[in-house]
């Protein structure tokens, strides 16, 4: 119940920060905001930035603006 409330209370600041920095936004087109809906996520390998650096697994996310990656998923 603890994790649920949390959840609730941090999708809860969420939406005031999105009525704050869109005023004339309805809740209606803030809702689907509240949370991201990634057109793809999953593994890939990457190099560091050296061409002798082995692969390293990664988890992938993209949205409809940028390309993320982490150690592990989210």
């Amino acid at each position: 119940q603890e994790i649920v409330d949390w959840f609730n209370a941090i999708r809860a600041a969420r939406f005031h920060y999105l009525q704050v920095a869109f005023p004339g936004a309805s809740d209606v087109d803030l809702v689907p905001k509240l949370s991201r809906n990634y057109l793809k996520e999953g593994y890939m390998e990457k190099t560091g930035p050296k061409q002798t650096e082995g692969f390293k697994k990664r988890w992938f996310t993209m949205d409809d603006r940028r390309l993320m990656y982490f150690k592990d998923p989210l």
